[in-house]
């Protein structure tokens, strides 16, 4: 029987398109009973065609399965990319998101100057060099003068340009090493230390002055604004490291008393100052409440007339351990510390109503001068306050005097001449107190709706020995008299005096050669006698206490 070929040989043959031997070619080695070396060879053949295709569809899948696994891990390492760049987007935004906190903690946000934190450490930075190098160090506490007008009659808004003008000049007026603060509100430290071959003198302080003087514009309108500076130097006697600034705190205020637009430097003794303006600041603010509060009042006399015509109303502080304070005691620690509005508006209240019962008792009619302090002249209810006074007291407006001294209008003429005028329009007085003494208000002058000028006792005192105050007092009453205005002269105290100013036609006069202030009681007496002496008064009870 003829040998047959396995079928998958054929089959594969077939399949891998090999021709396969005759079925009647002879197969040597069949006898053998062996198959023939064509039929090893296809078996081997197709084995590894089989082994073949299966390693190339076991590749493929193989390929397709890792093309898929390495698009994954593409997906994946781009999200993890994506995850790498928030987390660094992130970090970078927290970073300038404390480095902004730390920056805000530390400046000021309006002017971005040092704030009082910041201040700390550059002070004690400052304060180590000098100590190495042995060179001085100033720390200077500015603060602006009557700030508070500009918020008041401004507004806000006003008074943050303006502190950030100041902030910018101080800045700009110091050296890149030295510091520049925003204390609080109005106030600013600098820290100068010398640096170089540039010494540290009051000169450098005027700069600063000349400075902030600068005019600003806000809004439409220029407004200037003065400052007082007070020095603490180290190192110096009484000049501790760590009480530098309030030292420089001390003679501020000591600045300001000499009429602010000034710089002092610390001394040791100031400290004895400070506690009492502690102690009467303290005592002030329970001052009205206990009525500790008194009235004098100083005769105005007429010099045609002879008559007391008016008088002025002065407050005295009657203390129950310190007696009676001076109005130079208390009046300007009220006027920094606000106090002096409510003080003020008791003092106009009484005087109005104390001017109304004399009125009644027939010693009438008799006009009342009140001063007005800057604090209540930019106050924003200042006429409704006048006006409830009037209504309250019964009193005549034109019994009643305002006195403004010329420094509370001449930053901003115009706000100033719209105020008075609708206080004019109340029916009240207006009045000038210390004319002459400063500013260049000859040129305002005619703007403003007065009715008197009154001229400060500095230049009466020397009418009869120095010939300059004598022709100063004679033009402003000649002056005066051209627009219409009366003249009063203040601190009359002997007969030359007044005979000068008849002589020159002055209208009124107050001072010691009538009568110091007196309380309610002792003027109401000396009323009565004055008014009803016969021939020349003036002269007849002249020095009277």
């Amino acid at each position: 029987m003829p040998h047959r070929r396995p079928p998958f040989l054929l089959t594969t043959a077939a399949a891998l398109g090999i021709a396969s031997p005759p079925a009647s070619a002879a197969l040597p080695l069949v006898a053998a009973g062996l198959p023939d070396v064509g039929q090893v060879a296809l078996i081997v053949l197709a084995f590894a065609a089989a082994l073949a295709v299966g390693a190339a569809l076991a590749i493929g899948l193989l390929a397709k399965r890792a093309s898929g696994l390495q698009a994954l891990l593409d997906q994946r390492d781009e999200e993890l990319a994506r995850a790498n760049r928030c987390i660094a987007d992130d970090a970078v935004a927290r970073s300038a998101s404390e480095q902004r906190i730390h920056h805000i903690a530390q400046h000021d946000v309006l002017t971005g100057l040092p704030s009082r934190s910041l201040l700390q450490d550059r002070l004690g930075l400052a304060i180590s060099d000098s100590e190495r190098s042995g060179h001085p160090l100033w720390v200077m506490l500015i603060d602006l003068d009557r700030f508070k007008y500009v918020n008041d009659s401004m507004g806000h808004k006003a008074g943050d340009v303006l502190l950030m003008t100041i902030a910018a000049r101080l800045r700009s007026a110091i050296n890149d090493n030295d510091t520049v603060a925003r204390l609080s509100g109005d106030e600013f430290v600098v820290i100068m230390s010398q640096q170089g071959g540039q010494r540290l003198g009051p000169m450098l302080v005027q700069q600063l002055m000349d400075s902030v003087a600068q005019p600003v514009l806000l809004g439409t309108k220029e407004y200037s604004v003065t400052c007082s500076i007070g020095v603490a130097v180290f190192p110096s006697a009484g000049a501790l490291a760590d009480s530098l600034i309030e030292h420089a705190d001390i003679a501020m205020y000591s600045a300001k008393k000499l009429g602010r637009n000034n710089f002092q430097f610390y001394t040791p003794a100031m400290n004895d100052e400070a506690q009492e303006r502690v102690r009467i600041e303290s005592a002030l603010r329970k001052a009205l409440e206990r009525d500790e509060f008194v009235l004098h009042y100083q005769p105005q006399v007429d010099l045609a007339s002879g008559k007391i015509i008016g008088m002025e109303a002065l407050i005295r502080w009657q203390h129950p351990e310190l007696g009676m304070v001076p109005p130079m005691r208390f009046i300007s620690v009220a006027e920094d510390t606000g106090l002096i509005v409510p003080i003020g508006a008791w003092v106009m209240r009484t005087a109005c109503l104390q001017n109304r019962a004399w009125h009644d008792a027939g010693l009438g009619p008799l006009r009342v001068a009140v001063n007005l302090s800057a604090r209540q002249f930019a106050s924003s209810d200042l006429l409704d306050n006048i006006s409830a006074v009037l209504d309250e007291s019964g009193l005549d407006p034109h019994c009643l005097e305002i006195e403004l001294t010329e420094s509370l209008f001449m930053s901003d003429v115009t706000l100033a001449v719209e105020l008075l005028h609708n206080m004019k329009a109340l029916g009240v007085n207006l009045s000038i107190d210390d004319f002459g003494t400063g500013y260049s208000s000859l040129s305002y002058l005619s703007r403003f709706p007065i009715d008197v000028l009154k001229i400060d006792r500095s230049f009466v005192t020397n009418i009869t020995r120095d010939a300059n105050d004598a022709a100063l007092v004679a033009s402003i009453i000649n002056l005066a008299h051209n627009l219409k205005l009366a003249v009063i002269a203040e601190g009359v105290e002997t007969e030359e005096q007044l005979d000068y100013l008849r002589r020159h036609g002055c209208d009124e006069m107050q001072g010691y050669y009538i009568s110091r202030p007196l309380p309610a009681d002792q003027f109401e007496r000396f009323l009565r006698q004055h008014n009803h002496v016969a021939d020349d008064p003036v002269l007849l009870i002249a020095g009277t206490d």
